[in-house]
C-alpha cells in the first residue's frame, strides 16, 4: 500500500506552476485518527487512502474557489469538487439510505423467481466517495479485500465501473498528462474542456 500524498502534492504542485490558485483555497487537513474515527461512526469502513487523503486537505471551500467558462479551478478535471469529509459522510449515508431502500424492492430473476437486492451491491459499507462530478455521480475508493484502494466511479443509473488502482495512480496520470501538453488549464485554473475531452480522463 502506497501513501497518496506525495502523488497529490506532485500534481498540486504542477497545477500551481501553471497558474491554478487551487493551493490557496485548500482546507488544511485533519489528524488521521479523527478521520478514521468519524468515519467509522457513519458506518463506513474505508480504505487508508481515504484517510491520506482528508488528512492531506480537508476539501475545498467551493463557493471561493475561482470559476471559468470551463468550470471552477480543481485537482481533477471530470470531479472538480472536492469536498471537506463532513460533506462527504452526508454523501456516504444518503447512498447507504439509497441501497437500504432499494434492498426493500424484489427483483425478478431469469428463472423467474423474486430475490431482495443485496444493498451492499448497491453501495457497500466498503465504498467511501471522495470526489464530486456533475448529477449525482461519485468517485469512491474501495477497501474490498480484492481491489484495497482502487478508485471507481459510480453514477447512480449505472453499475460502479474501476478506474485506477490507487488514488496516486490517477494523480499521477492528470499530473503527466499536464505535462504532456494533453490536459490543459484557463487562466482561473479550471481545466479546458476541449482538453479534458481528448484525454477522456474520468477523474
Amino acid at each position: 500500500m502506497s501513501d497518496p500524498r506525495p502523488a497529490l502534492d506532485a500534481l498540486l504542485d504542477e497545477l500551481t506552476r501553471r497558474g491554478s490558485p487551487l493551493s490557496a483555497h485548500l482546507r488544511p487537513g485533519l489528524p488521521d485518527q479523527q478521520v478514521a474515527a468519524r468515519m467509522s461512526a457513519a458506518g463506513a469502513r474505508a480504505h487508508a487512502d481515504v484517510v491520506s487523503l482528508y488528512a492531506w486537505h480537508d476539501g475545498f471551500d467551493r463557493f471561493s474557489v475561482p470559476i471559468g467558462p470551463d468550470g471552477m479551478a480543481s485537482l481533477f478535471p471530470s470531479h472538480p469538487e472536492f469536498n471537506p469529509l463532513e460533506e462527504m459522510l452526508t454523501v456516504f449515508a444518503q447512498w447507504r439510505d439509497r441501497a437500504d431502500a432499494e434492498a426493500t424492492v424484489p427483483v425478478r430473476q431469469p428463472d423467474g423467481s423474486w430475490d431482495q437486492p443485496d444493498p451492499e451491491k448497491v453501495w457497500s459499507r466498503l465504498w467511501f466517495p471522495v470526489f464530486e462530478g456533475g448529477g449525482s455521480e461519485v468517485i469512491f475508493i474501495s477497501k474490498d479485500d480484492a481491489d484495497p484502494g482502487s478508485v471507481w466511479r459510480h453514477p447512480i443509473q449505472d453499475a460502479p465501473r474501476r478506474l485506477y488502482n490507487t488514488l496516486g495512480e490517477a494523480a499521477d496520470a492528470i499530473r503527466q498528462a499536464l505535462i504532456d501538453g494533453r490536459l490543459e488549464i484557463d487562466t482561473v485554473g479550471a481545466f479546458i474542456a476541449a482538453s479534458t475531452g481528448s484525454t477522456a480522463i474520468e477523474i
